[in-house]
């Protein structure tokens, strides 16, 4: 009890930045409109709609020193109030790893070398090795690398994506599960992680999506996710940074598998109208109309089912990867580090 009183105040200190107003990262235009003003713990914090491709982005935006400081120091306590993964996360993070190395892996070739951008606590790269595959991660925390290497003896680079020692042409695949929006360069970071795969290799990605219906409007934005994807974004930004998706998919409108291409596509802007549309969608769906609806109640009485399962894990270890599996079907796309 102690403990969540603590990780609730924790939550409730703002991380203070200065950074600066900055242009689209997706199409470089500077025209926007002010989509929110507050975080969801009711923090000031400017989130801006670019009115030319419908990007979603926090501006003013960190500087480069200011979003590493807040990683390596600062985003676990933030978000979950802890310097090390708790019972309860960890818990959470094995169903996740678990459904997503089962959608990743029929795609790999053997002994297939694979990273995991944001890795976390580490279940995910453990989960891969336990498979005969040569996964390590990339984590920016310091007790969360820390906690992985000593809890599985895996391979954790303690760094950000953009310093990480990985050879062009070295990886069969990339994961990179609810990261992308915590970059102050998602562009950039797909670009390399393009470089880091061999010409037929893997790209697990997925984002939240900022139009998911059972998201409140209030709870929208948060420090931590400097960009906001809807499936026009990210599918328009994936193009741009020369990845293409699987055909015949379901893994929702913004978790895919992609492949690189042969180069990036400048013929990226393939969505004109999803400014408009998602401004529209703005100042629509507001906190009164979503409380109107059968969601947030149907979600409230998900999530304390899914935490009754969490619980059953913490305290009965013995559940196979089966039961974990099944515990939570509805999250197939693993999230389990944003």
């Amino acid at each position: 009890m102690i403990t969540d009183i603590v990780s609730a105040v924790t939550r409730l200190k703002p991380y203070q930045f200065e950074g600066s107003i900055e242009d689209c990262a997706l199409c470089g235009a500077s025209q926007h409109r002010v989509v929110g003003r507050r975080a969801r713990n009711g923090q000031k914090l400017r989130t801006v709609l670019c009115l030319n491709c419908g990007m979603v982005y926090t501006n003013p935006m960190p500087t480069q020193d200011e979003v590493l400081n807040f990683y390596r120091r600062h985003y676990r306590e933030h978000y979950q109030g802890r310097t090390i993964p708790s019972k309860k996360h960890i818990a959470k993070t094995k169903k996740g790893a678990y459904n997503r190395a089962e959608i990743i892996t029929p795609y790999l070739p053997n002994n297939a070398a694979i990273v995991d951008v944001g890795s976390g606590g580490g279940e995910f790269v453990h989960e891969m090795k336990q498979r005969g595959y040569r996964a390590f991660g990339i984590e920016p925390h310091h007790g969360f690398a820390q906690y992985s290497r000593d809890a599985y003896g895996i391979e954790v680079i303690n760094d950000g994506w953009e310093t990480a020692d990985i050879s062009d042409g070295q990886l069969d695949a990339v994961s990179a599960n609810h990261v992308l929006e915590h970059f102050r360069d998602p562009v950039g970071a797909l670009q390399q992680f393009r470089s880091w795969l061999k010409p037929d290799g893997l790209l697990f990605l997925s984002v939240p999506n900022i139009e998911h219906p059972g998201k409140t409007p209030y709870g929208r934005f948060h420090f931590a996710h400097l960009y906001n994807f809807n499936e026009a974004t990210f599918l328009m930004m994936t193009r741009k940074a020369g990845f293409e998706p699987l055909p015949d998919q379901d893994l929702g409108p913004t978790t895919k598998l992609l492949r690189p291409t042969t180069q990036p596509c400048s013929d990226w802007m393939t969505y004109p109208q999803n400014a408009t549309r998602l401004d529209e969608f703005f100042q629509t769906y507001t906190n009164r109309r979503h409380f109107l609806t059968f969601t947030p109640y149907l979600r409230w009485f998900q999530r304390m089912g899914r935490l009754g399962s969490n619980m059953l894990l913490v305290n009965l270890p013995v559940f196979t990867k089966r039961h974990v599996a099944a515990a939570d079907p509805g999250r197939r796309n693993g999230r389990d580090n944003s």
